[in-house]
């Protein structure tokens, strides 16, 4: 049981309550031992309510949270002597790695993902000027550019295909796109990036 620090990679944008459950009573175990907790989600992770309501109930002063485009596979590294990765594709069971090294070079990878994410509580513009187009969105359009389909752009933001399908609709309706992959091209064209997760819920 963790007794310094808890950091955790959870890729997707909701988690069955039962888990979320788990993951409170281990979070508040670990705080009074008296570690602190380190959470990346995937963005749009900031809309799903289960998720707000656990945030909701870890101390703040121990608790920091940041959203990230895409995150690698869920991973969990207790005191930086111990991690958890799946064995399993349904992630019903966790390898447990103690090798020095290993920890090691899964710490650097989670430092590196940290970094690159952004603050859940820092507020942005929901658009960059003269972009009206969502970091979500702009996430989608360059999966899209690079041939996904919606099932697998849907995967790879943690978001459901028709969550995924509606913000193609307002892509293609908002650039003018008259193509799966033409949304990429036009924001590569125009230089243009997306400035913030923050958005309203599909």
């Amino acid at each position: 049981m963790a007794r310094d620090e808890v950091l955790t990679a959870q890729p997707g944008s909701d988690r069955p309550a039962g888990k979320l459950q788990e993951a409170l009573a281990n979070a508040h175990t670990a705080i009074r031992r008296g570690a602190r907790i380190r959470h990346i989600y995937q963005h749009p992770a900031r809309y799903s309510g289960s998720i707000r309501d656990y945030l909701s109930q870890v101390p703040a002063q121990h608790l920091q949270v940041r959203t990230a485009e895409l995150t690698v596979e869920r991973l969990i590294i207790i005191d930086r002597s111990v991690a958890h990765i799946p064995a399993s594709a349904d992630r019903s069971t966790a390898l447990r790695i103690s090798h020095p090294a290993l920890v090691s070079y899964l710490i650097q990878v989670y430092e590196v993902l940290w970094a690159q994410a952004v603050p859940l509580a820092e507020n942005h513009q929901a658009t960059a000027p003269n972009a009206p187009v969502t970091a979500v969105q702009h996430s989608i359009a360059r999966l899209l550019a690079e041939g996904h389909v919606d099932d697998v752009v849907a995967r790879k933001m943690g978001i459901s295909v028709r969550t995924c399908r509606s913000h193609i609709a307002r892509l293609m309706q908002t650039l003018g796109a008259t193509s799966r992959t033409h949304p990429g091209t036009l924001l590569a064209r125009s230089g243009s990036t997306s400035t913030s997760p923050h958005e309203p819920p599909a």
